[in-house]
């Protein structure tokens, strides 16, 4: 039996400008540990308002972040967060399994 695996869609880009402004409403989170382990279900699109990660992904990729990114993680993806500045994002999660829109308007 063949079954179709799918690897989750992860994108980063600088913030648009703009970006205070729509993402004022979003959710914020914040994590100053050394580590943060999170199942994207469903995916989520966030903001980095400060600090600096790198994520590494259950299917091997990794992503350096930091403040200004604009970041989006696809529906079942797997990521630990190695945390080497503070970090507070704004984030929103996919609606019906489709990356957030709010901040490219």
């Amino acid at each position: 039996m063949n079954a179709f695996i799918t690897t989750p869609s992860i994108s980063r880009e600088r913030a648009p400008d703009g970006i205070e402004h729509t993402t004022a409403r979003w959710q914020t989170w914040h994590c100053d540990s050394n580590t943060f382990q999170h199942r994207y279900v469903p995916g989520a699109t966030f903001y980095v308002v400060k600090g600096r990660a790198r994520l590494t992904f259950a299917h091997g990729a990794q992503l350096d972040i930091e403040a200004g990114d604009f970041v989006s993680i696809g529906d079942g993806a797997e990521a630990v967060w190695e945390i080497s500045a503070p970090v507070e994002t704004r984030y929103a999660y996919h609606d019906d399994r489709r990356p957030a829109t709010e901040a490219r308007s």
